[in-house]
């Protein structure tokens, strides 16, 4: 048992997150703060390593990694009452960005050992859990293309922006129809993101209204989109100013399910998974998650 575990993915953030794991471990070392240490060695694997954590009575799991790895140890720890501190190290670190938390590891480990555990929302796309954002549409398209960009630069806004573009290429707005609590609508929609966090693609303000510890997801529909308003829009994206526009339908609720055509497959915290129709949901005050004071 320890009152400190750190899981760490060592590909996150291309070599980012073993640079930052030397750091933190020698702060550790250096403040006589003694810890513990598991490293993920394939996908699914930290969540794997989370659970046995949970399982021996660890007190505080500690992330180093991206949103992926977040992802992972934060749904092994649902309906536990073991915070889980976040060093981000990844590409995007976008699930940080409305909690509060630093990119710089040093400010970070100060949070996770001197900050305040607050339950926070998870939410639901069909039977997976998430964190962040998930949607489909368009962001599924640009991101496929991102994963080509990633292996070939360092900086995950700059591969965010270049799948962006690429994926321009490939338009496609879908007829959908839409349901929530209270109401339905059809439009031709480009993208639908469901936010419980307020970024995505590395920086993104898709949902910037959201608040992880509401119990409300954001949904941002895009619809009637062109070529032409695309680059106004996801420009906007940046400050949040793509609300302003007649193309973006902006609301809360707690569920909403969506069927379109042509199906699309899933972003769900940036991973892709399979697609609609989809019922996005909230699940309030599931995980507690450290923030600063």
């Amino acid at each position: 048992m320890s009152d400190l575990h750190l899981i760490w993915n060592p590909v996150a953030g291309n070599g980012l997150a073993a640079k930052t794991f030397t750091v933190v471990t020698r702060e550790l070392e250096s403040r006589g703060i003694p810890y513990t240490s598991a490293k993920s060695a394939y996908p699914g694997h930290a969540m794997e390593l989370a659970k046995e954590s949970a399982a021996r009575g660890d007190k505080k799991i500690v992330s180093l990694g991206g949103d992926g790895t977040v992802r992972e140890i934060a749904s092994a720890l649902i309906g536990t009452d073991i915070p889980l501190g976040i060093i981000p190290c990844g590409t995007g670190n976008d699930i940080p960005r409305p909690l509060g938390i630093p990119s710089d590891p040093i400010q970070a480990l100060d949070i996770v050992l001197g900050g305040t555990a607050r339950h926070m929302d998870a939410a639901m796309a069909n039977d997976e859990l998430y964190f962040n954002v998930a949607g489909f549409g368009f962001d599924v398209d640009v991101l496929d293309y991102v994963e080509i960009y990633k292996k070939k630069m360092k900086n995950g806004s700059l591969a965010y922006m270049r799948g962006l573009f690429a994926a321009v290429t490939r338009l496609k707005n879908r007829k959908t129809t839409i349901t929530w609590p209270g109401g339905s609508a059809e439009m031709n929609v480009l993208l639908i993101a469901a936010g419980n966090g307020t970024h995505f693609g590395g920086g993104m303000k898709v949902t910037p209204l959201a608040d992880p510890f509401d119990g409300l997801l954001d949904f941002c529909v895009i619809h009637d989109a062109t070529k032409l308003t695309l680059f106004t829009l996801f420009a906007g994206f940046r400050s949040g100013k793509h609300l302003k526009t007649k193309y973006v339908t902006y609301f809360r609720s707690t569920e909403l399910t969506a069927v379109c055509d042509p199906p699309s497959r899933l972003d769900v915290d940036g991973d892709v998974l399979p697609g609609t129709p989809v019922t996005f949901r909230i699940l309030p005050k599931s995980v507690w998650v450290v923030v600063p004071q």
